[in-house]
């Protein structure tokens, strides 16, 4: 994905909870607004309070849904 397209999504105020679908299948939330989006890395806080690192071109899209529900493995 365009690392102009994720940045625009970490820096939406107020922040809105937002789901990263990654090319190899995975999914990750991002429930806080401690996010960094760098060219070759993006930092940010998963459900647990620690830092993930992504790769920008990992992510191949974007959702805003209900987060907790990817949480708790009930998303379809």
């Amino acid at each position: 994905m365009n690392v102009d397209e994720i940045r625009k999504v970490a820096k939406r105020r107020p922040f809105k909870p937002f789901i990263f679908h990654l090319d190899n299948g995975e999914k990750q939330a991002v429930l806080h607004p401690e996010i960094v989006v760098g060219n070759e890395i993006i930092v940010a806080i998963d459900d647990n309070g620690k830092s993930i690192m992504i790769a920008p071109e990992a992510v191949s899209s974007i959702e805003f849904t209900e987060v907790e529900s990817v949480i708790a493995g009930t998303t379809p």
